[in-house]
């Protein structure tokens, strides 16, 4: 699953990466959690072109009688995606890239459990893939929220987690955001592991548990009480 990332690339970063229209005025977060707003890179409605737009991180389907009621759907499975009714309609329709600068995960150690940061070596940004939905409240007033797409682990997350988001590269993108939706099947191909060679994983703080902890210290690597010794999980070089 994916539970918690992290966003600090400067706004104009973003804005070049992704080829946005409009610089996004966005504050540097180090433990995004679910339940509150994430950032969404979404094609423009109303011509060419991309922008960022907050979404809910559990996605709340349209068709729910109360976005308050029940558990917010975090994550969408890749493998069943087009199966599950929660997430079929997003995925035709609505697909998004989720911007981010790495992400966390927890590996079990008994009773315990070891947060982890995985991002790329360069410590750049780079986009997961995303499902987001729209839910009409009477009056008009709407609430939008997204869920992260997940698949089977790599071999760089499997120590850590059994499951990891669906990392898309930039070659991606387009295909993700722009595919009509009587294609939208073609973008199953795009939901599997990631390659290894760019990412890395370590260990960090597990201040990282408390979803109000987002400081710098969250990213900051820490010696593993495990094996005793610092351990940085790594792609081939």
């Amino acid at each position: 699953m994916c539970g918690r990332i992290m966003l600090t690339s400067a706004p104009h970063v973003l804005a070049e990466a992704f080829y946005l229209d409009l610089v996004p005025e966005l504050a540097p977060r180090f433990n995004i959690a679910p339940g509150g707003p994430i950032a969404a890179v979404l094609p423009q409605t109303d011509g060419p072109g991309r922008i960022i737009r907050m979404l809910d991180w559990g996605l709340v389907p349209p068709w729910s009688r109360d976005p308050s009621g029940g558990p917010k759907l975090i994550n969408a499975r890749g493998e069943t995606i087009t199966e599950k009714p929660a997430f079929a309609e997003s995925f035709i329709h609505r697909r998004c890239l989720i911007p981010v600068d790495g992400f966390y995960e927890w590996q079990k150690r008994g009773k315990d459990r070891q947060p982890f940061l995985m991002r790329r070596k360069d410590k750049g940004v780079f986009a997961l893939a995303g499902v987001w939905a729209r839910w009409e409240y009477p009056g008009k007033r709407t609430l939008e929220t997204c869920a992260i797409v997940t698949t089977e682990a790599n071999s760089l997350m499997r120590p850590i987690h059994h499951r990891m988001p669906v990392i898309l590269p930039p070659g991606d993108w387009k295909l993700w955001l722009d595919l009509d939706a009587e294609k939208a099947d073609l973008c199953l191909a795009l939901l599997r592991p990631a390659p290894v060679e760019d990412l890395l994983a370590y260990p960090v703080t597990p201040l990282v548990n408390r979803p109000e902890f987002d400081r710098p210290e969250c990213a900051e690597p820490v010696w593993d009480d495990g094996p005793g010794q610092l351990n940085l999980f790594g792609g081939p070089a």
